[in-house]
């Protein structure tokens, strides 16, 4: 029987070794697996740097090709506009030579003009808008692309192995906020120019406008002109041909007609002819009219538009007084008719020359008018010039008929003479009403012009607050991105360090169950090997080997109960921690939240800015109404931007609704916390016995903590975070060194426990020894057990070769589902790339939601 005792004595101590060596290798293999950690986060970051640098490449690439095509595109539809704008011109050039045809022709051809210039400039409008609507179009689809490419991305971030891919992530979204501000200065540069179009051509239209008020205004005073002249020929033809003309009277006023000849021809010169302005034409066509009241009816015929040119070619020689003494009254009215003829036939042919002078004036007229001239003080100087002149001419006409006052006649020349002075007395108050109505339209001009100006301003200032609406909407697409990051950053982060926890709760719970039933069986062996030594020497006195048992028992005992006190304490500290950092991560959150409002409230303020400014527009409208088209266009801008806010508005609303969601993820995730602390205090009570492992256990917690620091300060400096995961790596490198050199001092403390364990059984063999002698069965038997022992060595040897091999095949099996899900990941990019046009197959809609869920649960798994 004590020989049997004996035996099982012996294969405890073995099976407590053996489990003790298991104990062991698991903690240096799981060292091992911590080192080699940081190696492939360092690998899979780069490798994930090196993806994003040729995804941004190829979004850079795709961004220059489509803003080439763009610009190629402006560029044809500009060079159409010129080539339509010079075709434009040439018609109107063609439409300008059909003047010639007569005064009615004119008419006709200004006013077709003025249509075609209507409906070019309509035309123009649809293809303003044909192209701006190409535009937005254009635009639409490069965010669909570059949601698109933002969706992919997204989904490459889903990875099993990986912890740090979210700070990639951040850099290619910094990347897609850029292209996303290029497109918006792209879209602000493509409406201003729209704008400056439609500027242009409501200055056109505004032009074509004035060009058709001048006409008429130029016909009306023509008309006025060529009536009155007509009447004044019609009546001193038939008043002054039915008396007789005195030679001496002819030759009288044939010189009077010379002077007023030369008087005419320095104030009807071509060089003042060709510049002078709307206004003092009128004038000069007033004062005309007084001398036409006093001077021959022929000299009247030769007056047109306040322009004079030379005629003495055709007609003075017709006024020679040789010719008309010998002339009856029939033959001076058959003369004087056919100069009449003549001269209506010179006046339609110089009609049409001034028409085209006309129009060539009108360009200049247009380049002056900002300018300004000196031309109206010259062209009054040489008005009261006539006006001094005139008098003169008047006094001569009166001594010539005192002179012939013998004549019969003399009563009716003296009325005509008042019906002249009345004649020019109505003439001047014409002039006076026309200059009257001249001011009236320079001031009208000039209004008008002044709200053109304001109105300008005021497109200006909407232009700045629709800039600083882009920007606050871009603040807030960068704001609801970076707390997008933050959320997803932190969500990782606490996932990675639950995993973390509870592995290690496990693995160490674990190893206590082992160790505390190593230490019970230890006990029972030393409890009967002192009952077998009590037995045998129950003469003698106790054994140092019994005394040194139970005093390694009490050391063991005190021991592990302050590594237990030590333990408590530091998952207290780390409880205590956590809180704290769930605290100031909730207070952030509510910062955010409180930025978000204070956002959207501006926005709103914002909002009603604009409404007010399109209601100050509307009235605008109401005053000027060649600015109404500019002013629609203004609305449906501002339509458009509210509409755009609006949208930002309900993205603004989704993303408050995610924050929630992960608000609610984060609560679920602190209930599982207090589940795991709960577990922890369960597990306190069982881990009565713990050993100086739990130091390894404390330093891993440590490193853990110091690894989640380190990703903190990477989110927060996100430039620096390759330095940091360097600079980790070689605290990880150090604290392995640690770790090895702890293990080896336990390895040390094992081997010296195995040389006691191998003095004692040399002790208790000499004990047999001695009891060999008397009891040779026992040492048959010893010698059965230790080749038993041998042979459960081998099997364990084995046992252990065979788990390698398992480990082997487990981690090649690892690798091909790594490989698979790599594949997965891939074909779900293609698919999602391709999600708008596979929305109308349902069935593969609910694969690719399937497809999402295996990924992230595979992504969510605790290694």
């Amino acid at each position: 029987m004590e020989d049997q005792e004996g035996m099982v004595g012996v294969s405890d101590v073995g099976i407590v070794v053996s489990s003790v060596t298991d104990g062991f290798d698991l903690e240096i293999t799981s060292v091992r697996e911590n080192g080699n950690l940081g190696d492939d986060i360092l690998e899979d970051l780069d490798s994930y740097l090196e993806d994003i640098n040729g995804r941004l490449t190829i979004s850079r690439m795709v961004s220059d090709s489509v803003i080439k095509g763009m610009v190629k595109a402006v560029e044809q539809v500009a060079a159409e506009k010129v080539a339509s704008y010079e075709l434009q011109v040439i018609g109107l050039k063609e439409k300008l030579n059909f003047h010639q045809l007569g005064f009615h022709t004119s008419q006709s051809t200004s006013m077709e003009n003025g249509l075609f210039c209507g409906v070019s400039n309509d035309k123009w409008r649809e293809l303003l808008c044909g192209v701006r609507s190409a535009a937005r179009e254009q635009m639409k689809k490069l965010k669909k692309e570059m949601d698109s490419l933002r969706g992919g991305s997204l989904m490459k971030r889903v990875s099993s192995g990986s912890e740090l891919v979210g700070l990639g992530g951040i850099l290619q979204e910094k990347e897609f906020f850029g292209v996303d501000k290029t497109l918006d200065t792209l879209k602000a540069t493509m409406d201003t120019i729209c704008e400056q179009v439609d500027d242009m051509v409501c200055l056109a239209k505004a032009s074509v406008c004035e060009w058709q008020q001048e006409q008429e205004f130029q016909r009306e005073v023509e008309a006025r002109v060529i009536q009155s002249s007509i009447r004044s020929l019609h009546e001193e033809y038939e008043e002054k041909l039915r008396d007789q003309i005195p030679p001496e009277g002819i030759d009288e006023i044939s010189n009077l007609r010379k002077e007023l000849d030369v008087i005419l021809k320095s104030v009807g010169n071509p060089e003042t002819g060709q510049q002078i302005s709307h206004g003092s034409h009128e004038t000069d066509q007033a004062h005309h009219r007084t001398l036409n009241s006093h001077i021959s009816p022929s000299t009247l015929v030769w007056e047109e538009k306040g322009i004079f040119e030379e005629s003495e070619n055709s007609v003075p020689e017709n006024w020679d007084a040789a010719q008309l003494k010998h002339m009856t009254k029939d033959g001076l009215v058959n003369h004087f008719n056919n100069v009449i003829t003549k001269m209506r036939r010179n006046h339609e042919s110089k009609v049409q020359e001034m028409t085209e002078v006309y129009f060539g004036l009108k360009r200049e007229y247009l380049k002056i008018k900002e300018k300004g001239s000196s031309l109206p003080v010259r062209k009054d100087k040489d008005l009261d010039m006539l006006r001094k002149k005139i008098p003169e001419v008047i006094i001569k006409l009166d001594d010539i008929l005192v002179e012939n006052g013998k004549f019969s006649t003399l009563s009716n020349n003296s009325e005509s003479l008042g019906s002249l002075k009345d004649r020019v007395n109505n003439l001047l108050s014409e002039n006076h009403q026309l200059r009257v109505s001249l001011t009236e339209k320079r001031k009208e001009v000039n209004r008008l012009s002044l709200q053109v100006s304001d109105a300008f301003e005021k497109m200006l200032q909407q232009s700045l607050t629709e800039a600083k609406l882009l920007e606050l909407i871009q603040n807030l697409k960068s704001a609801a991105g970076d707390a997008k990051v933050e959320a997803s950053v932190s969500e990782e982060v606490y996932k990675c360090v639950l995993r973390e926890l509870t592995a290690q709760i496990y693995h160490d719970t674990k190893k206590l169950e082992m160790e505390s039933v190593a230490t019970k069986e230890i006990d029972e062996i030393f409890n009967r090997k002192a009952a077998q030594d009590a037995e045998a020497t129950s003469n003698y006195d106790i054994g140092d080997s019994d005394i040194e048992s139970l005093i390694m028992q009490g050391l063991y005992g005190v021991i592990f109960r302050e590594a237990i006190k030590e333990a408590q304490t530091q998952i207290n500290d780390l409880n205590a921690k956590y809180l704290n950092e769930n605290d100031i991560r909730d207070s952030i959150e509510l910062e955010k939240e409180n930025k978000s409002r204070l956002m959207i409230e501006e926005k709103e303020r914002l909002k009603q800015e604009v409404l007010l400014l399109e209601a100050s527009l509307k009235e605008k409208e109401k005053l000027a109404l060649e600015l109404s088209t500019a002013l629609a266009r203004e609305k449906e801008r501002f339509e458009l931007a509210s509409q755009e806010s609006n949208d930002l508005k309900d993205q603004a609303s989704w993303q408050q609704t995610l924050v929630s969601e992960k608000s609610m993820e984060l609560d679920i995730v602190k209930g599982e916390l207090a589940l795991a602390l709960e577990r922890i205090q369960v597990d306190k009570v069982e881990t009565n016995k713990l050993n100086q492992k739990l130091e390894l256990m404390e330093k891993e917690l440590r490193e853990a903590d110091e690894q989640r620091n380190i990703l903190l300060a990477a989110t927060q400096e996100k430039q620096n975070d390759i330095l940091l995961l360097r600079e980790n790596d070689i605290k990880q490198r150090k604290q392995m060194q640690v770790v090895i050199l702890l293990v080896n001092g336990l390895s040390q403390s094992l081997s010296d426990f195995e040389g006691r364990v191998a003095q004692s059984i040399k002790e208790t063999d000499l004990r047999l020894e001695e009891s060999s002698s008397q009891l040779r069965s026992f040492i048959q038997k010893a010698s059965i057990l230790k080749r038993t022992d041998v042979l459960y060595r081998q099997k364990l040897d084995r046992k252990c070769a065979d788990l390698q091999l398992a480990e082997a095949e487990v981690d090649l099996l690892g690798d091909e589902v790594d490989a698979l899900l790599s594949l997965l990941e891939k074909i779900y990019i293609a698919l999602d790339h391709y999600s708008p046009v596979l929305k109308h197959y349902t069935g593969i809609i609910e694969i690719l939601k399937l497809v999402r869920r295996e990924l992230s649960g595979e992504s969510t798994k605790p290694p």
